[in-house]
């Protein structure tokens, strides 16, 4: 009876606590489970995007890569860009920098007589710049024979050559020889007649130095052009006749300008170089890499030819004077009695 009342108890002991135990569980439920901190309030402004930092980081981005690209660009480009880059670079003194000449005086017959019909311009003033320099080169010599060539076509080597005979027209008694028989274009440019014997027909012995000499109106400047295509001009270069033509007109003339073709087309210009008294090699500006042209001069060297200088061609001299502090006193002088100068900040003119 006592086992019976005992585990009765347990029993009801055990309901209690479950009763309790469910009891507590359903006030848990019912009591408030989150209270409030703070009251909720609009925004004054959007979190994001945050527009001026934005703006600020991609300004200082775009700075560092637009400031890395022209890095890069300026170490990938390998021309020569102003005169300083040719005497660093080619290792050789530059004569003269020749400008861009006007869009009205582009074609080929009106550029090669601009020091004739220009002679105030830059351009002009520039040749004689490098007339001065022949002149000053090798003084003791009675005659100068000299060579004007370039590393490819298209770098103003003819109209350079044209140009520099008409100036030397005015100081001494010149001579003008196409040596160029695969691409002749000073006969055109000189305007002489169709078909005009030249240097083939003299040293062929076809025709009589009076035949093939041809003077340009208005200047005492001598013209021996390509004459008839040979069908292979490096043979008559290098034969004993075109050596002892060049003897014979050396002594006609003080000074004898060479055009020969460039030097990476055809070995013409490495033939003709140890006959010459002194090279001149033209250089087109922001667009003849200077490895090419050093290389150009070395083969002009080994065959026997001295550099004279370099001519730094068709340079735009605003752009290398705004970009690469290029300064050439001729864009500022003008050479027609008066000069422009700054003083003070205020512009003011003399007459000089």
């Amino acid at each position: 009876m006592l086992e019976r009342d005992a585990q009765a108890n347990r029993q009801m002991y055990e309901m209690f606590l479950k009763r309790g135990k469910e009891t507590s569980l359903n006030s848990d439920l019912q009591s408030p489970v989150a209270r409030i901190v703070d009251s909720a309030t609009p925004p004054g402004s959007p979190a994001k995007p945050k527009k001026a930092q934005i703006t600020l980081i991609a300004l200082v981005l775009g700075l560092f890569l637009g400031a890395l690209a022209s890095l890069l660009i300026d170490r990938l480009d390998n021309t020569l860009k102003t005169s300083e880059d040719a005497e660093l670079k080619l290792r050789q003194p530059v004569l003269t920098t020749l400008p861009v000449l006007p869009k009205e005086g582009s074609s080929r017959v009106s550029s090669s007589h601009t020091f004739q019909e220009k002679p105030d311009s830059v351009y002009s003033e520039s040749i004689r710049t490098a007339r001065s320099g022949v002149l000053l080169s090798a003084i003791d010599l009675p005659n100068r024979i000299l060579l004007v060539t370039s590393s490819l076509p298209g770098e103003g080597k003819t109209t350079f050559s044209i140009n520099l005979g008409l100036a030397h027209a005015h100081t001494a008694k010149p001579l003008l020889i196409e040596c160029d028989m695969r691409r002749p274009t000073i006969a055109r440019s000189m305007d002489l007649e169709p078909g005009a014997k030249g240097l083939s027909d003299l040293v062929a012995g076809t025709s009589t130095v009076e035949e093939c000499v041809h003077r340009v109106s208005g200047s005492t400047l001598a013209v021996i052009p390509a004459g008839t295509i040979p069908p292979n001009p490096l043979e008559l270069l290098i034969s004993n006749r075109f050596k002892e033509t060049m003897d014979a007109l050396a002594k006609q003339f003080e000074i004898i300008v060479i055009d020969s073709p460039p030097v990476e087309l055809v070995s013409d210009a490495q033939v003709i170089a140890p006959y010459a008294t002194g090279v001149i090699f033209v250089v087109k500006a922001a667009e003849t890499p200077h490895k090419l042209a050093s290389k150009a001069i070395n083969r002009i060297k080994r065959s026997g030819g001295e550099i004279l200088g370099v001519v730094l061609n068709m340079l735009d001299f605003q752009k290398a004077h705004k970009y690469y502090g290029e300064y050439s006193g001729y864009s500022h002088y003008g050479y027609k009695g008066g000069y422009s100068t700054t003083y003070g900040g205020e512009a003011r003119a003399k007459t000089a």
